[in-house]
């Protein structure tokens, strides 16, 4: 194997190895050690921590791409380079590497997520503590944020849904509907009871 051409790319502060037809992207860092030039004939230790190198790199960009359109958590990041057939060792690697530069902040994650799902789409507590869940989000850190809405917040977006759903339409039958409704969405059964008895008096 043997190294035919050797570029830089700025945009990704990285050195481009064009190996047997291939390109290979590693860190200055790892140029510099291996003291590489073009025509070197490579032995299979080096091609191996070129290969190494490479994967990390890849998996980095895929992982800021996808951060860069949606904020991610860990489990999420992870997730995506799982299903696209990154080792084990490169995925520890791209997650301390986010964690190290701070791109990666599952505790600000949550406290944007609670504060758009609740003060945005109108979520129950219960809605976007299961949807958390799903993330992989440690429990106390979810609680932490939604410990901070209040009763009334929570009953003001049930009522919301509730005044929604009736349309005007008081009878009992629509009442048990509504009460049915924002059991669907999540609220608990007292904030319910407390909605529905004050819309339906």
């Amino acid at each position: 194997m043997i190294i035919e051409a050797i570029d830089y790319s700025d945009k990704y502060n990285l050195v481009i190895l064009t190996i047997s037809g291939e390109d290979f992207s590693i860190s200055y860092d790892l140029y510099n050690d291996l003291h590489l030039n073009i025509d070197d004939k490579m032995d299979f230790d080096t091609y191996k921590k070129i290969l190494e190198n490479d994967e990390i790199n890849r998996a980095k960009n895929l992982a800021l791409r996808k951060i860069s359109y949606a904020q991610k958590t860990s489990f999420e990041v992870e997730k995506i380079l799982k299903d696209n057939d990154y080792s084990a060792n490169t995925i520890e690697k791209t997650i301390e590497f986010l964690n190290e530069y701070r791109i990666l902040n599952d505790e600000l994650y949550v406290k944007s997520y609670v504060a758009d799902k609740h003060n945005l789409s109108r979520w129950s507590k219960n809605k976007i503590f299961y949807s958390l869940k799903s993330k992989n989000i440690n429990e106390e850190l979810i609680n932490k944020y939604l410990d901070q809405i209040s009763n009334k917040e929570e009953y003001e977006n049930a009522y919301y849904f509730a005044l929604k759903k009736a349309r005007n339409n008081f009878s009992m039958e629509n009442k048990q509907k509504v009460y049915r409704y924002l059991a669907g969405k999540g609220f608990d059964f007292d904030i319910i009871s407390i909605v529905v008895g004050d819309l339906f008096k």
